[in-house]
């Protein structure tokens, strides 16, 4: 499951792992302070400009990109969203996501496939099911 590898749990995860070894000052800062770690923390000290809270999202990103290289591959959609919580993470996770899709998908599929983060952010789930819900109750069939 990607939620399980690069969701914003298993970035706090990582991220956690990281400031307990010693890697990141800032993210060993944040968890000193709070006692834990979530994505936004990981988000602020990447903003601020730590390499291993840059590195995490790169390295998740990654992943993501694979998945959705595989996909394109198979389904050629018209455009793929990223959405979720995780696009708080902003331009890097979507730089490292671009990076995979378009080098492991076949190029016929990815010439004018745009990739974007979703405007909803966590919301989107609830937001998408309401929609359906809507929809359906509505519907003139």
């Amino acid at each position: 499951c990607l939620e399980a590898h690069f969701g914003g749990a298993a970035l706090a995860r990582d991220a956690e792992d990281a400031a307990r070894e010693g890697r990141s000052v800032a993210l060993a800062a944040r968890l000193e302070a709070a006692g834990a770690l979530t994505a936004a923390d990981v988000s602020a000290a990447a903003a601020a400009g730590d390499a291993t809270a840059l590195d995490l999202i790169r390295a998740g990103g990654d992943r993501v990109g694979q998945v959705v290289a595989g996909l394109v591959s198979f389904f050629n959609p018209g455009m793929v969203v990223i959405g979720g919580g995780v696009t708080g993470l902003g331009h890097t996770l979507l730089a490292s996501v671009r990076t995979q899709v378009y080098r492991r998908s076949l190029p016929l599929a990815t010439r004018n496939l745009p990739i974007v983060l979703g405007e909803l952010g966590s919301t989107a789930g609830v937001t998408g099911a309401a929609r359906l819900i809507s929809d359906h109750l509505f519907s003139p069939a």
